[in-house]
């Protein structure tokens, strides 16, 4: 029998709109990627419409806004500024190749810092934002035609529409037409393209009314054209859309395109958007590499989901194998580490507090269906960033698979005495007292205390321990602390002496460690 589902297809909850207040990075640059539907970044008094797998290049220190759509999910991913070029020092629209989609998401696990290990940008992302940037010309970009769809139905109307701008028809005459439901349409328009139906036909009114600008149309005309039934419904598009008036975009652009002969310009947008379709060359991303989370002894329990491939866990002294769309609720109180494969990918859901593993249940593997996963992303992104709707509950999802991970009774093999042990060294980790004198202190057996210890653990009292020490001492040194009083915190006599363990644990010294710039652990993160 297999993991419990979580909960199944039909039961999956929907994705509410999204919403960051604005904010400005002095420090890094920000790539803002919508993985599905749409999104609005706002920076200035410019708004810009990111469709699904579209992405904006915000240099360090602009100030930016972003709104998400009900059902879409978009990714605000901090970049590294020591590895890029200085030529990227403006806002660059670009396109995300579906084969980058992955190594993206990756990118952001990284940025949460509880995976080992350091990660680049990678050159070929680089090659992406920079070929975006040397098509730009000046301050003004041409407005490109929407995405074409890829059903049959939707891409037959997407192509009349584009061929015909001022076509009316509504969606659910098309639907007779096709022989399809009004519903599917709606569903796969947006699905396929990002955009609703009525945005998506705006979207191309706009490019095809670019198309006769450029070749020196008058404004009157053209808006009438494309279908626009008053000037000032196709000022206001225009406008929303490229960001300028339909007159300040003449000027900028006046006669940059012929007319050709038996072919109407909007025919020649249509043919622009087909062979936007056809795959162009692009950079290879890199492999997402193996990697894993440092062990730990959390003080609180956690929630991870494999989204792809395949990880190995291992908590206590027992060792779980999780593939795609696993998830498992990790109590506090307890070792535990991940070692992810090569290609895969491990993302937290969500956390509770907790000190102990007496009053949780044991951890058990769970699994999402694959409808799921876009739910989960956005739970992810809304948990570990601000990028969240205005009435976010962080413990939803931790919640729901703590009380479905709870399968016995819990209390039935730890001990009271244990529980005390767990909460003075939490209080005090400098508290150096053995099993020994522990069992004397209260006054149990030392071979029952031990036994004890081991069940509710997994691991022995020194071991334990041991780890707790070093899971705090990389919180103490990522908050800037020195080796020497970290040391002194952790109860170690000489800093020497921490150093030496420091150095066996993570293969590498406590100054090591903060020269590689590992950001902290988002609270409520893997890591403590």
């Amino acid at each position: 029998m297999g993991p419990r589902l979580v909960f199944s297809a039909g039961e999956v909850p929907e994705i509410p709109a999204a919403r960051l207040a604005s904010i400005a990075n002095e420090r890094e640059p920000l790539l803002f990627w919508v993985h599905t539907g749409r999104a609005e970044l706002q920076i200035g008094d410019r708004v810009r419409n990111v469709p699904a797998g579209a992405a904006v290049w915000v240099p360090a220190g602009i100030a930016y806004s972003i709104r998400v759509d009900p059902e879409a999910v978009a990714f605000p991913i901090p970049m590294p500024a020591a590895d890029l070029p200085p030529t990227l020092n403006r806002i660059i629209d670009f396109e995300i190749p579906a084969a980058w989609q992955d190594w993206l998401v990756h990118q952001f696990a990284h940025n949460l810092g509880f995976l080992r290990g350091g990660t680049a940008v990678g050159a070929g992302l680089l090659e992406l934002v920079a070929g975006a940037h040397a098509k730009e010309s000046g301050a003004s970009v041409p407005y490109s035609p929407p995405r074409l769809p890829r059903s049959a139905e939707t891409l037959e109307i997407a192509r009349t529409l584009l061929r015909t701008p001022a076509d009316d028809t509504e969606l659910s005459q098309f639907a007779r037409q096709l022989k399809i439901g009004v519903r599917t349409l709606q569903r796969r328009f947006t699905e396929e393209t990002g955009l609703s139906f009525v945005r998506w036909r705006t979207s191309a009114r706009i490019a095809a009314a670019t198309a006769y600008l450029d070749a020196g149309r008058e404004i009157g005309w053209t808006g009438g054209q494309v279908g626009f039934a008053t000037p000032a419904g196709f000022t206001r598009a225009f406008r929303e859309h490229t960001g300028m008036t339909p007159s300040a975009y003449a000027r900028a652009h006046r006669g940059s395109a012929p007319i050709h002969e038996n072919e109407t310009l909007a025919q020649s947008v249509a043919l622009l958007s087909e062979e936007g379709t056809q795959p162009r060359s692009a950079p290879i991303p890199p492999t997402i590499p193996t990697s894993g989370t440092w062990a730990r002894v959390n003080d609180f329990h956690v929630v991870v989901w494999i989204y792809r491939g395949s990880a190995r866990v291992t908590f206590g002294d027992r060792t779980w194998n999780l593939r795609r769309g696993d998830a498992m609720w990790l109590p506090a109180g307890v070792r535990n580490s991940v070692e992810i494969a090569e290609g895969s990918l491990l993302l937290p859901l969500g956390s509770q507090p907790g000190a102990s593993p007496v009053a949780a249940p044991p951890p058990r593997v769970l699994h999402f269906a694959r409808e799921a996963e876009r739910y989960l992303l956005h739970t992810v992104v809304a948990n570990y960033t601000h990028l969240r709707p205005e009435i976010h509950d962080p413990a939803r999802i931790s919640r729901l698979v703590r009380s479905s991970a709870a399968a016995r009774p819990h209390g039935s093999r730890q001990s009271d005495p244990v529980e005390t042990i767990l909460g003075a060294l939490r209080a005090d980790p400098t508290d150096s007292r053995t099993l020994s004198e522990w069992s004397s202190r209260l006054g149990v057996d030392e071979n029952l205390l031990h036994q004890g210890f081991t069940e509710a653990t997994g691991q022995s009292y020194p071991r334990w321990r041991a780890q707790l020490r070093m899971t705090l001492a990389r919180a103490h040194l990522e908050e800037g602390l020195s080796a020497g009083e970290t040391a002194r915190r952790l109860g170690y006599a000489h800093a020497s002496g921490f150093t030496k363990v420091f150095i066996a644990a993570h293969g590498m010294s406590p100054r090591a460690y903060q020269r590689r710039g590992w950001r902290g652990a988002a609270e409520g993160l893997i890591d403590s």
